[in-house]
C-alpha cells in the first residue's frame, strides 16, 4: 500500500520530487535560508481555491505522520520546536484569527507571509485579533523568545478591550521583522496605547509601517513606545537594537496633540546602551479643522543609562521634534550640521 500511494503521489502535478511541485518548494526553500521544517497555515475557507489542493499535495505529514498543513496559525505555532528553525508560511487570501494573545516563546521560529513579499503596507497575510474582554491580551502577538522572525505580514489589533493597547509587542532577543504593518484600529480612546511596543533586545527591525491614519486617536496614543518589558528573553531594557527605515503613520484626535506622539520613551531606565532609528518618518495626518501635534518624540529630560540615536529623519504634523532636550535622545542627518529641531517639515512655497 505504501508503495501504491508512493506511485500516486508521484503522478500528482505538485509532487514534491518533481515537475511543479518541486519547482514551488524550491522556490519557497530559496527565500527561507534555514534547516527546519515547512508548516503551511491556510483557512479551510480557501478549499476552493487551486492553491489550497495544491498544498494538499505539496505540504503533506512527513514520515513521521507529524502534519504540516494548518487551518489556523496557532495550531502551527503548537506543532513547531523551539531551536529547530521551523518556519510557519501564512496564506495570504484570508486573515488569520486569533482567539487569544498569542505569545511566541519558543525560540528561532520564522513566520513569513506569502505573497510575494516587499511589501510596506497591506501586507496579504494578516493576523488579527478581535476577542473582547481578557485583560491579559495586551496584544495580538508578544514576542519573548529568541532570534525569531518575522517577514511580509500585518498584525492587526482590532480589540476594544481596555487592556488590549498595542498592535505588536517584541520583548525577544534577536529579532528580526521586515517589511511588516503593526496597527492598533479599535479601542484608540484608551489612553497610551502603541502600534509597536519595542522591547527587545538586539533586534533587527526593516521596512516597518505602525499604525495607520484613517482612524484618529482620542487618547494619548503612540507609534512605537520603547520601554523595557519584564518575563521575556530581556533583562527589562531595551538595548543594542537597530531599526532603518521605520514609518509611523497616525492621526491625533480629540484634545491629546500633547500626549500623542511618534515615539514616546517611557522613563529615564528604559534604554540602555546604544540603540538607533536611521531613517525614520513620522506622518501626523491633519484632517480639516484637526489640530498639529505638539512633539514627535516624547521622552524623559535625563535618561540615564541608554541613548536612542535618530538620523536622517522627516516629521510631519507636528510642531517640534522633543518636549525634553535630552542627552538620551539625539538627532543627525549625514553631512549636515546638527540642527535640534531637525527633520521639521514645512508647507512648499514658490
Amino acid at each position: 500500500m505504501v508503495g501504491l500511494h508512493n506511485y500516486l503521489h508521484m503522478g500528482t502535478l505538485y509532487n514534491q520530487s518533481n515537475g511543479y511541485g518541486a519547482a514551488l518548494l524550491h522556490s519557497i526553500t530559496s527565500v527561507i535560508p534555514v534547516f527546519g521544517r515547512i508548516f503551511v497555515v491556510a483557512d479551510a475557507s480557501d478549499s476552493t481555491l487551486q492553491y489550497f489542493t495544491a498544498l494538499q499535495d505539496l505540504i503533506d505529514p512527513d514520515k513521521q505522520g507529524t502534519v504540516r498543513l494548518f487551518g489556523d496559525i496557532e495550531d502551527a505555532y503548537a506543532a513547531v520546536t523551539s531551536n529547530n528553525n521551523d518556519v510557519i508560511l501564512l496564506s495570504a487570501y484570508t486573515t488569520h484569527e486569533l482567539t487569544e494573545m498569542m505569545t511566541v516563546a519558543k525560540n528561532r521560529v520564522h513566520f513569513f507571509g506569502m505573497d510575494g513579499g516587499g511589501r510596506l503596507v497591506q501586507q496579504g497575510a494578516k493576523i488579527q485579533l478581535t476577542t473582547t474582554g481578557v485583560a491579559t491580551d495586551l496584544a495580538p502577538m508578544l514576542v519573548t523568545g529568541v532570534r525569531n522572525t518575522f517577514h511580509n505580514l500585518k498584525v492587526i489589533n482590532n480589540s476594544t478591550t481596555n487592556e488590549t493597547l498595542y498592535g505588536f509587542i517584541d520583548n525577544g532577543e534577536g529579532t528580526l521583522i521586515e517589511n511588516c504593518q503593526f496597527a492598533k484600529i479599535a479601542g484608540l480612546n484608551d489612553a497610551n496605547h502603541a502600534h509597536f511596543w519595542m522591547a527587545g533586545d538586539s533586534c533587527t527591525y526593516r521596512n516597518i509601517v505602525c499604525g495607520q491614519s484613517n482612524i484618529p486617536n482620542t487618547a494619548a496614543g503612540f507609534g512605537i513606545l520603547i520601554d523595557g518589558k519584564t518575563g521575556g528573553a530581556t533583562d527589562g531594557t531595551v538595548k543594542e537594537n537597530f531599526a532603518e527605515n521605520i514609518y509611523v503613520n497616525m492621526s491625533v484626535g480629540g484634545s491629546v496633540q500633547a500626549t500623542s506622539c511618534f515615539i514616546k520613551i517611557a522613563d529615564t531606565a528604559a534604554l540602555n546602551f546604544g540603540n538607533v532609528i536611521h531613517g525614520f518618518t513620522g506622518m501626523n495626518f491633519i484632517p480639516s479643522g484637526g489640530t498639529i501635534m505638539t512633539n514627535g518624540v516624547l521622552a524623559p529630560a535625563s535618561i540615564v543609562a541608554g541613548s536612542l540615536f535618530i538620523t536622517d529623519s522627516a516629521m510631519f504634523g507636528c510642531t517640534g521634534v522633543s518636549d525634553n532636550a535630552s542627552a538620551g535622545v539625539q538627532i543627525a542627518a549625514r553631512s549636515l550640521a546638527p540642527v535640534a529641531a531637525g527633520g521639521l517639515a514645512t508647507n512648499l512655497s514658490d
